[in-house]
């Protein structure tokens, strides 16, 4: 039963949800579920390897999350919706789910609204949102989304003084983590933690790299949408 391996997976992590966590997290798994077919949001389908890959891998962002400035964060890139919508659910955080693909912002629209969470969701990219919300925000989450480099140009100027970005990764190699320092010293952010293991109940390996907001960018940020990708600073 879904709704016990999320439960089981959770507590895998040490978090224990509360009743209304737990049903806000299987409902939208559910949600998910239900739209795959139509909208494409998910590979991963088993209930096992949902609570464990999705779920549970949002939620190693949790502990990293608390440490952040109050105030909202913003999840780049949030696909079906992990891992923005479980840190919104548990964390009580505002967040701001940003999906530039327009069939993913709308179930996300519908996931919103359903679980009626404290959030927003922006169908653009991580540079739009920068022009009309710059240092809005206590936190950048990201999973799997793009090499460091480009991950920690995108968060820079979305992230306030004092943020965090919280990148969830798989294994980087030593070379990406060292472009991701490289750019975080020309855009302001510096390596803050870096923590390797295996997720709980399943034998699969996980990063967290996390980088702090220190100081202002040595160049203009945002760059045009799709530079920090196709020309990464370093």
């Amino acid at each position: 039963m879904l709704r016990d391996q999320i439960a089981f997976a959770a507590g895998a992590l040490g978090v224990s949800l509360e009743e209304e966590a737990l049903d806000a997290i299987v409902l939208h798994a559910g949600m998910m579920l239900a739209a795959n077919a139509e909208r494409n949001l998910t590979r991963i389908t088993g209930e096992k390897e949902i609570a464990f890959l999705h779920v549970a891998d949002s939620l190693t962002a949790l502990a990293r999350l608390a440490r952040a400035p109050s105030g909202p964060f913003a999840d780049i890139g949030s696909g079906a919706g992990y891992p923005g919508i479980p840190l919104a659910v548990v964390s009580r955080r505002r967040a701001a789910l940003l999906e530039a693909t327009g069939k993913k912002a709308s179930f996300l629209r519908d996931v919103v609204d359903v679980l009626g969470i404290d959030a927003e969701v922006l169908a653009e990219r991580a540079e739009e949102v920068a022009h009309t919300q710059p240092s809005a925000f206590a936190a950048v989450t990201a999973r799997a989304l793009a090499p460091l480099p480009s991950l920690v140009e995108l968060a820079a100027p979305l992230l306030a003084p004092g943020g965090l970005l919280i990148a969830l990764k798989g294994e980087p190699s030593e070379d990406e983590l060292s472009a991701g320092d490289a750019v975080a010293e020309i855009v302001g952010l510096a390596r803050a933690s870096s923590e390797s293991f295996t997720l709980p109940g399943i034998d699969v390996r996980r990063t967290i790299v996390c980088y702090r907001r220190e100081g202002r960018s040595r160049i203009q940020l945002p760059r045009r949408p799709g530079m920090a990708q196709r020309r990464p600073l370093a």
